[in-house]
């Protein structure tokens, strides 16, 4: 269910709706507050608006290279996933032929 929340980022005081819990919101808006004002510096050095562009661009940056990761995460594990099979059937077919030797030995 949506909910209201009045939020401060580097002093900027908002309203936003969402379905996130207090703590989620909580959350995220510490994290965002903190990287605007790491931007900002301690003098405030350039505009909010740019601070917040600057926050985005980094926020989209690190969102890139995660998906980056989890597309080679997702291509190696469908490798071994594909080679974990391939033992696994040849492990059946040396368990087969094992069997095969066991019953001609016992002959």
């Amino acid at each position: 269910m949506k909910q209201k929340y009045t939020i401060t980022i580097a002093d900027v005081q908002m309203n936003v709706v969402t379905d996130e819990s207090p703590e989620a919101v909580e959350s995220l808006v510490g994290l965002v507050d903190r990287k605007m004002r790491e931007i900002l510096g301690p003098n405030g050095a350039c505009p909010k608006s740019e601070a917040a562009l600057l926050c985005a661009l980094d926020y989209c940056s690190e969102r890139i290279k995660s998906q980056r990761k989890v597309k080679a995460l997702e291509t190696k594990l469908a490798f071994t996933e594909t080679a974990m099979e391939e033992m696994e059937t040849e492990n059946e077919n040396l368990r087969r032929e094992l069997e095969e030797l066991k019953m001609m030995i016992a002959k």
